[in-house]
């Protein structure tokens, strides 16, 4: 039977039912949804745990780790309003604790009759398969291959106008240092760079050591769940580190600052605009898809001189 109660546990999936022309099934969402604007009404049914204040990167790390190593979950699925909503499919994630509600933060009586599909997706084949998944469990198959084949599109568009490659540092989080991971080194060789990480790896703690080594040509903050404001204030611990001036990325000022919650964080749709942005970045000519979620970095914000 087809479901017409959906909630959604993390932001990608809200867009991935959206773009699915599914809004009118969906009736809760996360707390970290923000996109589209017409479905910001549906009831809430997730909280995280993280002070929203809180803007030190070390700060935040500090409190995430504690946080996992009790067993005390950074996001929190709204057991009682669940059961009163009483959807048919609930959509989770099991890549990343970090990031959203996992299915291991839902109890039998919550989740009552619903499927609960987790999705997984860790490079941009699996974003896309994600989505396939989706419209499978959602009844709508056709819509689904159709999205997916103008996502596709976009890619290929991408690959056949590769940039020069230039070395690139992915920062997902400055304090400490994580590279991006999943799907972002996909986005970096697709659009012709070179990555730290390999597409499909994890987002793993970096020594300083080997970025030094790396030297790259192109630094991208994309902070983790942050805004271009949250990318400035990460550069500024990146700056305080040994021979930060002398990498070739700063000497040359390619060091840029984007909105890694809204095109790279999540899986879902937003990630092909995140791979249209950085190839736009990296020089293929690509246009400008984002305009004002992203900005150079001044060179003052570089070398901390007020």
């Amino acid at each position: 039977m087809q479901p017409d109660r959906i909630v959604s546990l993390l932001p990608g999936a809200t867009e991935i039912v959206s773009a699915l022309g599914l809004e009118d099934r969906l009736i809760g969402i996360s707390a970290e949804c923000d996109q589209p604007l017409s479905v910001m009404g549906r009831r809430r049914v997730s909280l995280a745990a993280l002070d929203p204040r809180e803007t030190d990167p070390a700060a935040i790390d500090r409190e995430v780790r504690d946080r996992l190593a009790s067993g005390r979950p950074l996001f929190q699925a709204d057991q009682a309003a669940l059961r009163e909503l009483d959807p048919d499919l609930i959509l989770s994630q099991s890549l990343c604790d970090v990031c959203a509600a996992t299915p291991g933060g839902l109890t039998a009586e919550a989740i009552g009759d619903a499927e609960v599909l987790a999705l997984d997706g860790r490079d941009l084949d699996g974003l896309l398969e994600d989505i396939r998944r989706v419209a499978m469990a959602a009844g709508v198959p056709d819509k689904g291959d159709a999205l997916i084949d103008s996502l596709d599109r976009r890619r290929q568009a991408v690959r056949r106008h590769k940039a020069p490659s230039r070395r690139v540092l992915t920062v997902e989080w400055p304090d400490p240092l994580f590279i991006g991971g999943h799907w972002i080194p996909d986005m970096v060789v697709t659009a012709g760079g070179e990555s730290l990480g390999g597409p499909g790896d994890h987002s793993v703690v970096v020594e300083w050591d080997t970025v030094r080594r790396f030297d790259p040509e192109v630094i991208i903050m994309l902070p983790c769940g942050q805004s271009v404001a949250g990318a400035a204030r990460g550069l500024a611990s990146m700056r305080s580190r040994p021979g930060w001036e002398n990498l070739a990325a700063v000497r040359t000022h390619a060091v840029y600052l984007v909105d890694g919650n809204r095109f790279f964080s999540r899986p879902g749709p937003a990630a092909f605009t995140g791979l249209e942005l950085m190839a736009h970045i990296l020089g293929t000519g690509q246009p400008n898809p984002a305009p004002g979620y992203w900005r150079q970095a001044r060179g003052e914000e570089l070398d901390g001189v007020a």
